[in-house]
């Protein structure tokens, strides 16, 4: 029975699936594409002036004149963001209250199958799809850095031949030269290994908190708003905390305070233990980064199986009706 319900969650989430995940990664390289195109360097003048609103930041603005950096504004992009979320939300939206508006659950627990089966398969498979779609949101980046070069200014230089060896020394009035280096030697994708975790953890947090309403509602509908709306308070409370160190506390009460991607990469650039769950003194002010990107991650999996667990102690106790 458990391969008729994985062949049948696979069916109905397959194309799903793929539609979500080449926009990810088609977005993923194509924005490594779209840094290359520019000398960020330009952009330090226009920066100063977005400097009063760097509080809503999660990293100082001078590494957005980097190309780690710009690159790790990837996971922050509405794309990406919105494909993961739409994956999320209509998988866990699904699970149940989702059978029960099709007419379908009551003809799947009719078969020898118990509802922790049920959820537990469904929830297996949507983390498989979710972990699926944060690789190619890595891969789409390690693409973009293996084929991508950038142009960088180069000053000639002379070499002078001194008693203890030949030292190479720029030439002051000779103008610079233009040359293509490949991104990949001023970038490594290992550094966005922590990012893909914290988008992982991102979308688990949603996935598991859709599953969990529609364990307790039975209009898929209504599943659905009330998770739009309560994302929109979190999002509401994460950017109150920014506003004011008097506001700050609330960032406590926001899953989003867990999710800072482009934090990560600076912490995983400026520390060598960056993978820690524990870090002594972080590398960027906020409470969150005192655990380290391990520790954020996991504090995102440890919300979404709580969020899991109330689910299914909800399904095991409430009556299902009968379909209309």
């Amino acid at each position: 029975m458990t391969r008729l319900l994985i062949k049948k969650y696979v069916n109905e989430s397959c194309w799903l699936w793929l539609a979500c995940g080449l926009l990810i990664f088609v977005f993923s390289w194509a924005r490594v594409w779209i840094v290359c195109q520019f000398d960020l360097e330009q952009f330090g003048p226009l920066l100063k002036q977005f400097k009063p609103f760097e509080r809503f930041s999660p990293v100082p603005l001078e590494q957005f004149l980097t190309f780690a950096g710009s690159i790790a504004m990837t996971f922050q992009e509405p794309v990406m963001v919105l494909g993961v979320f739409f994956w999320s939300l209509s998988r866990g939206s699904d699970v149940i209250s989702g059978e029960l508006g099709r007419g379908t659950l009551e003809i799947l627990l009719s078969r020898p199958i118990s509802r922790t089966r049920l959820l537990a398969t469904h929830a297996c498979l949507s983390t498989l799809g979710l972990f699926l779609l944060c690789l190619l949101a890595w891969s789409g980046i390690a693409v973009g850095i293996h084929t991508n070069s950038i142009q960088e200014s180069v000053r000639p230089t002379a070499e002078l031949q001194l008693p203890w060896g030949p030292v190479s020394v720029p030439i002051p009035l000779a103008p610079a030269e233009q040359v293509r280096t490949p991104l990949a030697d001023r970038v490594s994708p290992a550094l966005y290994g922590a990012p893909s975790a914290n988008l992982f953890g991102f979308g688990f947090v949603l996935l598991a908190f859709s599953s969990m309403c529609s364990c307790i509602d039975r209009y898929r509908w209504r599943t659905i708003g009330v998770v739009l709306a309560a994302y929109v308070v979190q999002l509401l409370l994460f950017l109150l905390s920014k506003a004011t160190e008097a506001a700050s506390i609330v960032g406590y009460a926001s899953f989003l305070s867990l999710y800072q991607p482009d934090g990560m990469v600076q912490v995983v650039r400026n520390r060598p233990d960056g993978w820690s769950e524990i870090l002594s003194a972080a590398a960027i002010p906020g409470w969150q980064y005192q655990l380290g990107p391990a520790g954020m991650n996991l504090a995102l999996v440890s919300i979404g199986i709580l969020c899991y667990l109330c689910g299914w102690w909800q399904l095991c106790r409430r009556d299902l009706p009968a379909p209309l």
